[in-house]
Protein backbone atom coordinates (compact mmCIF):
# COMPACT_ATOMS: atom_id res chain seq x y z
CA UNK A 1 0.00 0.00 0.00
CA UNK A 2 3.07 2.25 0.20
CA UNK A 3 2.40 3.46 3.71
CA UNK A 4 5.21 4.72 5.92
CA UNK A 5 5.09 5.12 9.68
CA UNK A 6 4.50 8.65 10.95
CA UNK A 7 5.09 9.61 14.56
CA UNK A 8 2.29 12.00 15.48
CA UNK A 9 4.18 13.03 18.62
CA UNK A 10 7.12 14.09 16.48
CA UNK A 11 4.81 16.10 14.23
CA UNK A 12 3.39 17.84 17.30
CA UNK A 13 6.89 18.64 18.58
CA UNK A 14 7.82 20.19 15.25
CA UNK A 15 4.71 22.35 15.36
CA UNK A 16 5.63 23.56 18.84
CA UNK A 17 9.12 24.49 17.64
CA UNK A 18 7.58 26.41 14.75
CA UNK A 19 5.26 28.18 17.18
CA UNK A 20 8.29 29.25 19.21
CA UNK A 21 9.49 31.43 16.32
CA UNK A 22 6.33 33.51 15.88
CA UNK A 23 3.22 33.68 18.09
CA UNK A 24 0.33 36.11 18.05
CA UNK A 25 -2.30 36.93 20.65
CA UNK A 26 -5.93 36.53 19.60
CA UNK A 27 -7.33 39.23 21.84
CA UNK A 28 -4.82 42.00 21.26
CA UNK A 29 -2.82 43.69 18.55
CA UNK A 30 -0.52 41.04 17.00
CA UNK A 31 2.98 41.16 18.44
CA UNK A 32 6.08 39.06 18.09
CA UNK A 33 7.02 37.10 21.19
CA UNK A 34 10.52 36.45 22.43
CA UNK A 35 11.62 32.83 22.37
CA UNK A 36 11.26 32.71 26.15
CA UNK A 37 7.78 34.19 25.90
CA UNK A 38 6.80 31.68 23.21
CA UNK A 39 8.13 28.79 25.30
CA UNK A 40 6.12 30.00 28.30
CA UNK A 41 3.05 30.29 26.11
CA UNK A 42 3.51 26.73 24.87
CA UNK A 43 3.87 25.47 28.46
CA UNK A 44 0.58 27.15 29.34
CA UNK A 45 -1.22 25.73 26.30
CA UNK A 46 0.20 22.26 26.93
CA UNK A 47 -1.00 22.49 30.54
CA UNK A 48 -4.44 23.62 29.41
CA UNK A 49 -4.72 20.62 27.09
CA UNK A 50 -3.60 18.25 29.86
CA UNK A 51 -6.06 19.69 32.39
CA UNK A 52 -8.93 19.67 29.90
CA UNK A 53 -8.37 16.04 28.93
CA UNK A 54 -7.90 14.95 32.55
CA UNK A 55 -10.74 16.85 34.23
CA UNK A 56 -12.85 18.47 31.52
CA UNK A 57 -12.87 22.06 30.35
CA UNK A 58 -15.90 23.04 32.44
CA UNK A 59 -14.01 22.57 35.74
CA UNK A 60 -10.55 23.63 34.56
CA UNK A 61 -9.48 26.95 36.08
CA UNK A 62 -6.53 29.27 35.66
CA UNK A 63 -5.24 27.90 38.97
CA UNK A 64 -5.26 24.34 37.62
CA UNK A 65 -3.30 25.46 34.57
CA UNK A 66 -0.82 27.38 36.75
CA UNK A 67 -0.13 24.29 38.84
CA UNK A 68 0.18 22.00 35.83
CA UNK A 69 2.54 24.38 34.02
CA UNK A 70 4.54 25.23 37.15
CA UNK A 71 4.07 28.95 36.52
CA UNK A 72 2.88 31.89 38.56
CA UNK A 73 -0.53 33.44 38.11
CA UNK A 74 1.14 36.56 36.72
CA UNK A 75 3.00 34.56 34.07
CA UNK A 76 -0.23 32.94 32.89
CA UNK A 77 -2.29 36.14 32.92
CA UNK A 78 0.45 38.03 31.09
CA UNK A 79 -0.04 35.67 28.15
CA UNK A 80 -3.80 35.14 28.56
CA UNK A 81 -5.67 37.84 30.51
CA UNK A 82 -8.85 35.74 30.78
CA UNK A 83 -9.89 32.09 30.86
CA UNK A 84 -11.82 32.61 27.63
CA UNK A 85 -8.72 33.97 25.89
CA UNK A 86 -6.77 30.92 27.05
CA UNK A 87 -9.53 28.54 25.96
CA UNK A 88 -9.87 30.17 22.55
CA UNK A 89 -6.15 30.01 21.83
CA UNK A 90 -6.03 26.41 23.09
CA UNK A 91 -8.87 25.47 20.74
CA UNK A 92 -7.13 27.19 17.83
CA UNK A 93 -3.88 25.39 18.55
CA UNK A 94 -5.64 22.04 18.96
CA UNK A 95 -7.58 22.39 15.72
CA UNK A 96 -4.51 23.11 13.65
CA UNK A 97 -2.46 20.48 15.46
CA UNK A 98 -5.06 17.84 14.59
CA UNK A 99 -5.24 19.03 10.98
CA UNK A 100 -1.46 19.00 10.56
CA UNK A 101 -1.17 15.56 12.15
CA UNK A 102 -3.92 14.30 9.82
CA UNK A 103 -2.03 15.64 6.81
CA UNK A 104 1.16 13.94 7.97
CA UNK A 105 -0.58 10.58 8.35
CA UNK A 106 -2.38 10.97 5.02
CA UNK A 107 0.66 11.79 2.90
CA UNK A 108 2.39 8.70 4.29
CA UNK A 109 -0.06 6.67 2.16
CA UNK A 110 1.25 6.78 -1.40
CA UNK A 111 -1.96 5.90 -3.26
CA UNK A 112 -4.36 8.92 -3.29
CA UNK A 113 -7.49 6.75 -3.43
CA UNK A 114 -6.39 4.57 -0.52
CA UNK A 115 -5.35 7.72 1.35
CA UNK A 116 -8.95 8.91 1.38
CA UNK A 117 -10.48 5.45 1.77
CA UNK A 118 -8.41 5.01 4.94
CA UNK A 119 -9.38 8.42 6.34
CA UNK A 120 -11.57 7.09 9.20
CA UNK A 121 -8.44 5.52 10.73
CA UNK A 122 -6.54 8.79 10.32
CA UNK A 123 -9.37 10.77 11.89
CA UNK A 124 -9.61 8.31 14.77
CA UNK A 125 -5.89 8.57 15.55
CA UNK A 126 -5.76 12.36 15.43
CA UNK A 127 -9.11 13.07 17.10
CA UNK A 128 -8.15 10.70 19.95
CA UNK A 129 -4.90 12.60 20.55
CA UNK A 130 -4.83 14.94 23.59
CA UNK A 131 -5.35 17.92 21.27
CA UNK A 132 -8.30 16.26 19.55
CA UNK A 133 -9.96 15.32 22.84
CA UNK A 134 -9.38 18.78 24.33
CA UNK A 135 -10.84 20.49 21.30
CA UNK A 136 -13.96 18.31 21.35
CA UNK A 137 -14.47 19.14 25.03
CA UNK A 138 -14.11 22.88 24.38
CA UNK A 139 -16.41 22.56 21.37
CA UNK A 140 -19.13 21.03 23.54
CA UNK A 141 -18.80 23.91 26.01
CA UNK A 142 -19.48 26.41 23.22
CA UNK A 143 -23.11 25.25 23.22
CA UNK A 144 -23.82 27.18 26.41
CA UNK A 145 -20.82 29.53 26.77
CA UNK A 146 -21.70 32.40 24.43
CA UNK A 147 -18.54 34.36 25.27
CA UNK A 148 -16.34 31.44 24.26
CA UNK A 149 -18.41 30.81 21.14
CA UNK A 150 -18.01 34.43 20.12
CA UNK A 151 -14.24 34.33 20.71
CA UNK A 152 -13.92 31.24 18.53
CA UNK A 153 -16.26 32.32 15.73
CA UNK A 154 -13.67 33.78 13.35
CA UNK A 155 -11.24 30.92 13.96
CA UNK A 156 -13.95 28.31 13.47
CA UNK A 157 -14.99 29.89 10.17
CA UNK A 158 -11.44 29.79 8.86
CA UNK A 159 -10.91 26.21 10.01
CA UNK A 160 -14.18 25.11 8.42
CA UNK A 161 -12.98 26.56 5.12
CA UNK A 162 -9.60 24.84 5.53
CA UNK A 163 -11.32 21.50 6.20
CA UNK A 164 -13.61 22.03 3.19
CA UNK A 165 -10.58 22.71 0.98
CA UNK A 166 -8.77 19.65 2.37
CA UNK A 167 -11.72 17.35 1.58
CA UNK A 168 -12.03 18.77 -1.94
CA UNK A 169 -8.29 18.38 -2.52
CA UNK A 170 -8.26 14.77 -1.34
CA UNK A 171 -11.30 13.97 -3.46
CA UNK A 172 -9.64 15.41 -6.56
CA UNK A 173 -6.43 13.51 -5.85
CA UNK A 174 -8.45 10.30 -5.40
CA UNK A 175 -9.90 10.81 -8.87
CA UNK A 176 -13.47 11.73 -7.88
CA UNK A 177 -15.24 13.95 -10.39
CA UNK A 178 -17.81 15.39 -7.93
CA UNK A 179 -15.43 16.72 -5.32
CA UNK A 180 -18.03 18.84 -3.51
CA UNK A 181 -20.08 15.71 -2.75
CA UNK A 182 -17.25 14.59 -0.49
CA UNK A 183 -17.56 17.63 1.82
CA UNK A 184 -20.84 16.80 3.64
CA UNK A 185 -19.77 13.15 3.82
CA UNK A 186 -16.48 14.25 5.38
CA UNK A 187 -18.27 16.31 8.02
CA UNK A 188 -20.57 13.38 8.79
CA UNK A 189 -17.51 11.18 9.17
CA UNK A 190 -15.91 13.68 11.55
CA UNK A 191 -19.08 13.88 13.65
CA UNK A 192 -19.25 10.08 13.78
CA UNK A 193 -15.64 9.86 14.93
CA UNK A 194 -16.13 12.44 17.69
CA UNK A 195 -19.32 10.81 18.94
CA UNK A 196 -17.89 7.30 18.90
CA UNK A 197 -14.75 8.50 20.69
CA UNK A 198 -16.89 9.70 23.59
CA UNK A 199 -18.74 6.39 23.71
CA UNK A 200 -15.48 4.46 23.39
CA UNK A 201 -13.99 6.39 26.30
CA UNK A 202 -16.72 5.11 28.64
CA UNK A 203 -15.66 1.52 28.00
CA UNK A 204 -13.26 0.60 25.16
CA UNK A 205 -14.47 -3.01 25.13
CA UNK A 206 -18.18 -2.47 24.44
CA UNK A 207 -19.04 -4.77 21.49
CA UNK A 208 -21.73 -2.47 20.08
CA UNK A 209 -19.32 0.47 19.91
CA UNK A 210 -16.55 -1.61 18.34
CA UNK A 211 -19.05 -2.82 15.75
CA UNK A 212 -20.16 0.77 15.10
CA UNK A 213 -16.53 1.84 14.54
CA UNK A 214 -16.04 -0.97 12.03
CA UNK A 215 -19.33 -0.08 10.33
CA UNK A 216 -18.23 3.53 10.02
CA UNK A 217 -15.04 2.43 8.28
CA UNK A 218 -16.92 0.01 6.02
CA UNK A 219 -19.51 2.63 5.06
CA UNK A 220 -16.82 5.17 4.24
CA UNK A 221 -14.96 2.74 1.99
CA UNK A 222 -18.25 1.87 0.26
CA UNK A 223 -18.85 5.58 -0.30
CA UNK A 224 -15.39 5.87 -1.85
CA UNK A 225 -16.09 2.93 -4.13
CA UNK A 226 -19.35 4.50 -5.31
CA UNK A 227 -17.63 7.82 -5.93
CA UNK A 228 -14.88 6.14 -7.94
CA UNK A 229 -17.39 4.12 -9.99
CA UNK A 230 -19.44 7.25 -10.74
CA UNK A 231 -16.30 9.12 -11.76
CA UNK A 232 -15.24 6.35 -14.15
CA UNK A 233 -18.75 6.24 -15.64
CA UNK A 234 -18.60 9.97 -16.30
Amino acid sequence: MGEQKVDVTEVRAKLCRMNADTHFLMDARPRRLTRRGAETRDRILDAMVTCTVRSGFAVTTIEHVMQEAGLSRGSVLHQFPTRVALAAETAKRCMYSVMDASDALAVAIADPYERFADYPRIMWETQSSPEGLAFTDILLTMRWDRELASALQSIASQVEQDIHDAFVRMAAEAGFSDTEAVVPHGWLLLANVRGLLMEHALNPNRPMILEAINLMKTNHRAFCERMRAASIAN
